[in-house]
């Protein structure tokens, strides 16, 4: 099973006056793609902080993503942070160079050819003809913090982490958290490689108080227990199974 860490950097998303989606769109994919997210974390644009961020995530984890300090302004430091973590010094590599001179014809300038100097020993990823490619450090994807260019870069390479699929079934029912509580320990218990949430909701807008999941890589594992579920919880209260 691969695993993942999301690190999002920037000031803007600490102090409030941006509303962070990035990482809310990576759990998803990745989740489709079968990758288990294990860690979320948000820092500010600080070389320190954001070095000790990546260098945990990536000794732990298969795969980190950064979202955010890659642009051409002082505080975009989320490459050097990157350097510092992997212990690699940061060298002006000339193919991105050479990108960013054809992208941005006659208005670049040296702040934004800031923007090639990477992790000593970087890769570029060009699927899908993306104008500007996708930066990878070692175990380490390096994405934009602006969401649209975040999810078209992350969909041109998604297919390279692609791994065993999760199998997914839901319940809804009218019942409280406490009155079903007993009923998925005994599942949990029975089936302990299978992820089994319970999510209420305190909305008259929706017709069900919880929503249960059942998570797991075995399909004929999550139909079991989905099966016991619906055997043991009453099936007046069940408004319906996803």
């Amino acid at each position: 099973m691969k695993t993942a860490a999301v690190i999002v950097i920037g000031n803007e998303i600490l102090s409030g006056k941006v509303t962070e989606s990035n990482a809310g769109y990576l759990s998803k994919e990745l989740r489709d793609l079968g990758v288990d997210l294990r860690r979320i974390e948000i820092v500010p644009d600080e070389v320190d902080k954001i070095a000790h961020a990546v260098s945990i995530a990536s000794d732990e984890f298969d795969y980190v993503f950064t979202s955010g300090g890659v642009g051409p302004t002082h505080d975009d430091v989320t490459l050097r942070g990157i350097a510092e973590a992997l212990e690699v010094g940061i060298e002006r590599n000339g193919e991105f160079e050479e990108t960013m001179r054809k992208f941005y014809g006659g208005s670049i300038n040296e702040y934004i050819l800031r923007m090639a100097d990477l992790p000593a020993g970087s890769s570029l990823l060009w699927e899908d003809d993306l104008p500007i490619p996708v930066i990878c450090a070692r175990n380490v994807y390096v994405f934009p913090g602006e969401p649209g260019l975040l999810k078209k870069k992350f969909q041109a390479i998604r297919s390279r982490f692609r791994s065993e699929p999760y199998y997914l079934h839901k319940i809804f029912t009218t019942l409280d958290e406490g009155d079903i509580a007993k009923i998925l320990e005994e599942a949990a218990e029975a089936h302990p490689a299978v992820q089994i949430g319970s999510y209420p909701v305190y909305s008259r807008k929706v017709d069900y108080r919880v929503q249960v999941t059942i998570e797991s890589r075995d399909e004929n594992e999550a139909r079991e227990v989905t099966d016991f579920l619906k055997g043991r919880i009453p099936a007046e209260t069940i408004l319906r199974v996803e």
